[in-house]
């Protein structure tokens, strides 16, 4: 799914990432700029690509201590609301690192807006990233003007269709 160029070449040239660039809950906003936030989210997609993800571990251990006191995320991200794809493993981060907002098609409404400001003003994350997929069926309609049941087509603004 996130499989692109850079992925797999950070992938190959990276090798399996070790656990010391990883951030424990305590420390994910500690001195973590916006780049260094980004390349922490893109060497745990190679981790994924290639198949070693080291975040399971760790969530294992946070959901057995069932803290709840507070959330420390460094990165902030609007995904596609597509149930495939959980973000955390797409980017081999725990629990309490990623503050994550799903909407199909990646609209931006007030709410989403107001969601990811949270993200940013409030809890402080260094880098906001929209991550997106090929064959987007919500996109695809929008784009084609298909209609679509319910809600949905309210969010999508018409786009003109060249023929």
């Amino acid at each position: 799914m996130l499989k692109s160029s850079v992925a797999a070449t950070l992938a190959s040239t990276l090798g399996i990432p070790s656990m010391t660039g990883r951030l424990s809950s305590a420390e994910a906003q500690t001195g973590l700029g916006p780049e260094d936030a980004r390349k922490r989210l893109m060497d745990g997609n190679a981790r994924y690509a290639i198949g070693k993800p080291t975040s399971f571990h760790e969530d294992l251990q946070l959901l057995k201590q069932k803290t709840t006191a507070k959330q420390a995320p460094f990165a902030a991200v609007l995904s596609y609301a597509d149930s495939r794809v959980p973000v955390e493993i797409a980017f081999d981060q725990t629990i309490g690192h990623v503050f994550i907002t799903r909407v199909a098609g990646n609209i931006v409404t007030p709410e989403i807006i107001g969601s990811l400001e949270y993200g940013v003003a409030v809890l402080g994350t260094r880098v906001l990233m929209v991550l997106g997929h090929a064959s987007c069926g919500a996109v695809s309609a929008a784009i084609a003007a298909q209609e679509v049941p319910g809600q949905i087509s309210v969010g999508f603004y018409p786009l003109p269709v060249s023929r």
